[in-house]
């Protein structure tokens, strides 16, 4: 039967309905390592920003990434984040279920956010999604199938809202879209 948790304050206060994890900060980042393998490059992170990496899994997050506050990601088996990708606040990205349905054990599928991605705040992008280059997620979308490059999706579950037009070609510059590093200079624009 329940209790009104006023009844249980001292428990509270010592724990007793915690269950502990070995996460270690650094910095602004807290990871579990459960025993795979993090790859981080240039990436700047925000206060509260999670990665939970498991047995033999693998995480990857390209150089000039942000991630915003309280960004979690979850590894079971592999996610890889491009370059040049913009993640807002309390954002989730997996590859697992975590847990099984009645009898089915668990399911983990890789997980990618090709270069260039947008994601708005509170978005969450489920297991075995692509989301390709230049693609941007609206703000509280829910992932679950890939998304094409140079698209817009939103909604839950997350649906085709627009496709954009790919900034390479159109005025003879590379797509690298580092507007937040200050050092960026972009190629002068010829006729």
């Amino acid at each position: 039967m329940g209790q009104d948790y006023h009844s249980i304050v001292k428990e509270l206060k010592k724990g007793d309905y915690t269950t502990h994890a070995p996460w270690k900060k650094y910095g602004p980042l807290w990871v579990l390592d459960e025993g795979g393998r993090i790859v981080i490059g240039d990436v700047k992170f925000h206060d509260g920003v999670r990665i939970q990496v498991g047995q033999g899994a693998y995480v990857e997050i390209g150089d000039y990434t942000h991630i915003n506050a309280r960004t979690e990601i979850h590894s079971r088996k592999r996610i890889v984040i491009g370059r040049n990708c913009a993640i807002a606040w309390d954002v989730v990205i997996m590859d697992t279920d975590y847990h099984g349905v009645g009898t089915s054990p668990p399911v983990n599928v890789p997980t990618t956010l090709e270069e260039g991605v947008w994601v708005g705040n509170g978005a969450i992008i489920l297991k075995g999604v692509t989301v390709g280059k230049g693609a941007i997620v609206s703000a509280g979308s829910v992932v679950a199938k890939d998304v094409s490059p140079f698209t817009i999706v939103g909604g839950i579950p997350a649906k085709v809202i627009k496709e954009i037009e790919p900034f390479e070609g159109k005025h003879g510059q590379l797509y690298e879209p580092k507007w937040w590093d200050a050092s960026y200079k972009p190629l002068p624009y010829e006729r």
